[in-house]
């Protein structure tokens, strides 16, 4: 078969094999344990791993695809109905991988977050830090649920069925009159009143059902007063919150929304669902909403439960608007094949009832009301339920087409592609990409072609612990939307690629013949490690017609990033690492900043990030200073900013740092 049958050949595959999730991290752990070893297998198994390319094989394929700075709208600040808000973005930016939380609590930036057998943690610019709980990892944490006073002064949660409210500016912690036993009484949910005077909870009480199959449960609510300590019970529901300026509460009931007159005791139903979160101004009711979805495939009876995130307005109830956009999963079709093989030679009739792709968890506010924090579970049937943290941000603004297609591509990027979805026309069944990956973007301009608006943008791929990078130039034809612009279309501009192959670099336009840059031979000595070496990871700035790429010496662990100019075809040495290899280069959309994940021979992976203008360099783990690092990942590029990962107890959560600036803040 001819190289350019085979190239072919495998670009097809690649659309058609689901990631292998377990294989994938599998390599990334080879990397660490065996850089002495040549890495191509890396490459050659990974590209069998890409989930349907930028999958948007199918999305462009229906969409006459030609084969191969931005105003952020402004928060709202006055009242507007529910059905005018705007989804200014969304994005995932804390794994809790298979564990679990409660509701997570906001104030001026800081994330209050309760995690059980681990502690209660805070999670803002400084870093993250546990402020309860024990640092053993040998003893169990019962820390259940968090919130904050509106003021941001004081702190309640749960430790061991017992109740605290813990002074933020003093330390000082004191124990309320809010006790569960373990056993057969628990109280969960709390909530501060507007006035920080009150807290709402949820006490759930178990009884034996007859017979002694199982139990019952009971939910009620409770007020308890601090300046009194009196406890009241208020409802009959869960999930309380008060409505400020109103002397109402608003509570879930048998899968409802409830709006309670606390002066009057009159009852209203806002609508269908569960999880309900007034906003601190008062003005609206975040939920969770399920639809029910009957259909019949390939003989099968299915029953989808496809939840989604919603807000109504807090009073009245007039409008409402869904905030998320939930899909079938994608590997549906096998689920049901796996049901009508299971019940092949059953006579009873085959059903099967599901989820969507994602499942959506107790909604709760930032603490200005523009900002909606929500646990999303990934119901995969790969890797099992995987949760995460997404904020959703609102505004009364509509998106403009450039950052409409700025947000896709985050959304892309950082795997939230139930947004990036959102943002389509038609979009496909998959998104999700593995290698090679995105690992950034640059918009470039908007224009008219006739009528239609477009938005042209760069997305940079690269491999893990491979030479491949490439800059896909593409053109997104976008028309009007509810919410500003939707993406219509997308076109193939060009596509700019590099790569080595026995010990020479090449570049590649638009997938024809490669040409050929420089040998290892033109390579000046002084550049290089001592003995045998490799090439490990590479990077192309188009700006200034450079490329940076990284060479490991095989005998003596030393790693060289250098720079190779394409007009003037000179070299240059950028740093020089001894212990370790270069995994990845990611370069910023304007080529000013270059960050590099580097694995060291002791196993801590690093991120070095270098100023391409004035040559500093910079390793991010020092910019944290009471932070537990387990391991540290530069993930992307948000145009100009970085978006990095760290690990530690167990969860990965992700920062944004500003390099101009030297600022790091949280998504």
């Amino acid at each position: 078969m001819k190289e350019k049958d085979i190239e072919k050949n495998l670009e097809k595959l690649k659309e058609h094999i689901p990631v292998n999730y377990q294989l994938k991290e599998k390599l990334k752990k080879e990397f660490k344990k065996n850089t002495k070893k040549s890495y191509k297998f890396i490459a050659i198994a990974a590209s069998l791993l890409l989930i349907v390319g930028f999958a948007l094989a199918s999305f462009l394929s229906h969409n006459n695809y030609s084969p191969n700075y931005i105003t952020s709208p402004s928060p709202f600040i006055s009242k507007a109905n529910a059905a005018d808000l705007k989804i200014a973005n969304q994005i995932s930016f804390f794994d809790i991988g298979k564990g679990n939380t409660g509701r997570i609590a906001e104030y001026n930036g800081t994330l209050y977050i309760a995690i059980p057998e681990k502690g209660l943690f805070e999670y803002n610019k400084n870093g993250f830090r546990q402020i309860v709980g024990e640092k053993s990892k040998n003893v169990p944490i019962g820390v259940g649920d968090v919130a904050v006073s509106p003021d941001g002064k004081k702190l309640l949660y749960s430790l061991n069925y017992q109740y605290y409210i813990k002074d933020l500016s003093t330390d000082k912690t004191e124990k309320i009159r809010v006790t569960g036993n373990g056993l057969d009484i628990f109280y969960e949910s709390p909530f501060f009143s507007p006035d920080g005077n009150k807290i709402i909870f949820t006490k759930n009480v178990y009884t034996p059902r007859e017979g002694g199959h199982g139990f019952e449960k009971k939910a009620t609510l409770w007020e308890y007063d601090l300046k009194t300590s009196q406890l009241t019970e208020i409802a009959e529901g869960s999930y309380g919150s008060y409505v400020k300026n109103q002397n109402a509460i608003v509570f879930e009931k048998d899968n409802k929304i409830i709006y309670k007159d606390l002066k009057t005791g009159e009852e209203k139903t806002v609508d269908e669902g569960r999880f309900p979160s007034v906003s601190p101004d008062g003005n609206y009711i975040a939920y969770v909403k399920s639809e029910i979805k009957n259909s019949t495939i390939d003989g099968v009876e299915v029953t989808e439960h496809i939840s989604n995130v919603w807000v109504t307005d807090a009073v009245g109830f007039a409008t409402k608007k869904q905030v998320t956009e939930n899909f079938s999963k994608p590997n549906l079709k096998s689920l049901v094949e796996s049901v009508k093989e299971k019940n092949k030679n059953s006579p009873i009739k085959s059903d099967l009832v599901t989820g969507g792709e994602y499942g959506y968890y107790l909604p709760s506010w930032s603490n200005d009301s523009n900002s909606i924090y929500v646990l999303k579970n990934l119901n995969e049937d790969v890797r099992g339920n995987m949760m995460t943290l997404m904020k959703i941000d609102l505004s009364k603004e509509k998106l403009s087409a450039d950052y409409t297609v700025r947000r896709f591509l985050q959304a892309l990027i950082a795997r939230d592609d139930d947004f990036a979805k959102m943002l389509m026309k038609n979009p496909p069944s998959f998104l999700t990409i593995s290698n090679p990956h995105p690992v950034g973007y640059n918009i470039l301009g908007t224009g008219k072609e006739g009528e239609k608006t477009y938005v042209d943008a760069e997305l940079y791929m690269g491999y893990w612990g491979d030479t491949y990078y490439s800059i896909e130039k593409q053109r997104y034809y976008v028309t009007p939307s509810e919410n500003g612009y939707i993406i219509d279309s997308i076109k193939g501009l060009e596509t700019l690629e590099f790569y080595d192959k026995n010990n020479t670099f090449y570049e590649r336009i638009n997938r024809e013949k490669g040409k050929s840059l420089f040998r290892e031979t033109d390579i000046p000595k002084e550049y290089l490690p001592e003995g045998n070496f490799r090439f490990t990871a590479s990077a192309f700035d188009a700006k200034t017609n450079t490329l940076y790429f990284t060479v490991l010496g095989l005998d003596n662990r030393q790693s060289k990033l250098l720079s190779y100019n394409l007009d003037t075809k000179t070299f240059k040495l950028v740093n020089s690492i001894d212990n370790g290899a270069f995994a990845e280069l990611k370069l910023d959309g304007n080529g000013n900043f270059l960050a590099a994940n580097f694995f060291s021979d002791d196993g801590k992976q690093k991120v070095y990030l270098y100023n391409l203008k004035t040559g500093e360099k910079t390793d991010l783990e020092t910019l944290f200073k009471d932070t537990k690092i387990d391991e540290i990942e530069a993930n992307f590029w948000n145009q100009d900013k970085l978006m990095f990962k760290i690990s530690t107890y167990g969860i990965s959560l992700m920062y944004e740092y500003n390099p101009v600036k030297s600022q790091i803040s949280i998504p």
